[in-house]
């Protein structure tokens, strides 16, 4: 019986002008999405290539007037410019600290267009101690990105609505629906056996969009086919919950138009309203404190701490002896300052703690509430995966702060024991490594919870016809 009903499905929907529509329309916007998505991923490359070209020619630069001054030449670089001083190198010579693209980072933008994917870590650390926002387009910021993940979350359930909403009602209201309940076959399996074959086109459908999407941005290779897979998993069990929904609400005996308007109600429930409850909520229960209010008492604790410089220079120079020069010297502007930054950032602590407190608590918060629409678990997943997420750039964060802490620590003997700096300092300056953080377990957890909701719908569409009984459909 299955193989009758999926022969003349398939009959019907390749005979449907409306389905053949939506079925190009699906492709068409995975193939702009990829492309869409690769062309961020490659200007994101573009920068960091081009960031890490300038500090090679750079360093050429610097490597060219060490070698002149070395041999007693003449050059003609200001005094605060010259490169055998290891302030100099220090704050006008950065390595480039940068977290490179995921090779399917191009399916998700996720956080990516509001935090900088690198940054240039100098002598001067108090930027290390916020974070790392930038200027962003803020029409973009509202209307977001169109990218595979946007694809999949918002405009798939839609196209799912468009193939389901009057599977039973049409078959009803052309008064074949009774017809068919006469039939040796309960109308609750027919229905059923005619969503699942409407899940295997579209699923069909929808995963031959994405491999030739991906295809041909270059995204499919080896190396790719454990996430890639993983991203399939997650499409087609949030796409088989829309399904499961279509099949609850053709169980409950209302017109097409009806059911129309709630598969669209349970989209916006879903994929907009609870996303942005969700927030707000993080929002005002776990309120950050105002950035600007941040970067002010940073520079009031800095113009307080300047102050006193030459007495917490003289206390760090006392706790520090390995950092004192056998000579007298008189000290300079950079000594004083870094000796001071620790005091800066004991004074500025609580507040930073406060911030990355509430922080972390909204994100916790954000964590929690994801379990409340299968939408949030998939952009979630997708964010995961990508390599955008908001876990991804809090690590990269620490990564930068952490290299920034050996970048100073590796001049400040050179500035206090006023030691020039040669090729050989050159070579030996700090480079930053970043390191990869695992992803796919939080991605699998989310694909078993969508499950969870797609048994627990159809299990309520199962409980409701059988106390309901078949007049409620057929009435």
């Amino acid at each position: 019986m299955f193989t009758h009903q999926l022969k003349y499905e398939l009959i019907g929907l390749l005979r449907s002008r409306w389905i053949q529509l939506l079925s190009v329309l699906l492709l068409l916007l995975c193939l702009f999405a990829a492309y869409n998505g690769r062309q961020k991923v490659d200007q994101r490359l573009e920068a960091i290539a081009t960031a890490q070209q300038e500090v090679q020619e750079g360093d050429a630069r610097a490597l060219a007037l060490i070698d002149s001054i070395a041999d007693g030449h003449a050059v003609n670089v200001s005094s605060w410019q010259m490169p055998d001083k290891p302030a100099t190198i220090g704050n006008y010579y950065p390595r480039v600290a940068y977290m490179p693209p995921k090779p399917l980072a191009l399916f998700a933008t996720g956080q990516s267009d509001m935090f900088a994917h690198y940054v240039k870590p100098s002598m001067r650390g108090e930027a290390m101690m916020l974070d790392f926002t930038e200027m962003t387009n803020p029409v973009q910021l509202l209307f977001g990105s169109f990218d595979l993940a946007f694809v999949f979350i918002y405009l798939l359930p839609l196209i799912v609505i468009a193939f389901t909403y009057d599977l039973l009602s049409r078959e009803r209201e052309q008064g074949a629906l009774r017809l068919i309940a006469a039939q040796p076959l309960s109308v609750l399996h027919w229905l059923w056996q005619k969503t699942l074959v409407r899940i295997l086109v579209l699923g069909t459908l929808l995963s031959l969009a994405l491999l030739l999407s991906l295809a041909l941005q270059g995204a499919l290779t080896a190396d790719t086919l454990p996430d890639l897979l993983l991203y399939w998993l997650l499409s087609l069990a949030y796409m088989v919950f829309w399904f499961a929904l279509a099949f609850l609400i053709n169980l409950l005996g209302q017109s097409s138009s009806q059911n129309a308007v709630s598969m669209l109600s349970l989209w916006v429930l879903f994929v907009l309203l609870i996303p942005a409850v969700v927030a707000q909520l993080g929002n005002s229960l776990y309120p950050v404190p105002s950035r600007a209010g941040l970067v002010n008492e940073l520079r009031l604790v800095t113009a307080e701490v300047n102050e006193k410089a030459d007495d917490i220079l003289s206390n760090f120079l006392r706790d520090h002896l390995e950092l004192a020069s056998e000579e007298e010297q008189q000290t300079g502007f950079w000594e004083r300052y870094l000796a001071s930054q620790r005091v800066i950032q004991e004074e500025i602590r609580p507040v930073l703690n406060t911030y990355e407190a509430q922080l972390a608590q909204q994100q916790q918060w954000t964590q929690r509430g994801k379990l409340l629409s299968p939408a949030l678990l998939l952009q979630d997943s997708f964010n995961e995966l990508s390599g955008t997420s908001n876990r991804h750039y809090e690590h990269f964060r620490s990564e930068v702060v952490r290299f920034a802490e050996d970048w100073r620590a590796f001049f400040m003997p050179l500035i206090f024991k006023n030691q020039a700096v040669d090729k050989n300092v050159m070579a030996e300056l700090p480079t930053f490594t970043y390191t990869e953080t695992g992803d796919r377990l939080s991605g699998f957890s989310n694909f078993l919870v969508i499950l969870v909701y797609v048994l627990l719908v159809v299990a309520g569409g199962f409980v409701y016809f059988r106390r309901q009984g078949l007049e409620s459909v057929l009435a």
